[in-house]
């Protein structure tokens, strides 16, 4: 009886490791622009409200130290009126998105959505979060 020798010949498939390193690449391509986008800490009031759609949203962030940030860049209330008017009638079905920490007093956040209405802001909103009390209750 004559025993039957195999030739073994080992190799590295390199087309999924290929395939593989081009999906994580393409992966981490697509969530970079999150991974580097910093927010500002405001700590919102509890509403009962649903969300927005921030399609055309102008974003103004009111601060704690009375800091004003119009899509995430400081301005003072002068440059803050001059910017929204150009992009309030350049973006017609806008809404202009009002996140101001609540330990600030009523009535300097009345102030700030009074100027937003003064340079012609189509609708304004006032951001909140979620009431964890709800949340655990349902």
């Amino acid at each position: 009886m004559k025993k039957k020798t195999y030739n073994l010949e080992s190799r590295t498939t390199v087309v999924p490791i290929i395939n593989v390193s081009l999906v994580v690449v393409l992966t981490l391509m697509m969530i970079s622009p999150f991974l580097a986008e910093q927010d500002t800490e405001v700590e919102l009031p509890k509403a009962h409200a649903a969300e927005v759609d921030d399609t055309d949203n102008v974003e103004i962030t009111f601060t704690l130290d009375r800091q004003i940030l119009v899509a995430g860049e400081p301005m003072d209330r002068q440059g803050m009126a001059d910017y929204l008017g150009t992009f309030f009638a350049a973006t017609p079905n806008c809404v202009a998105l009002v996140k101001a920490d609540q330990g600030l007093p009523y009535g300097e956040v009345e102030a700030l959505v009074a100027e937003i209405k003064a340079a012609d802001a189509p609708r304004i909103a006032l951001a909140t979060r979620e009431n964890e009390n709800e949340e655990a209750a349902q």
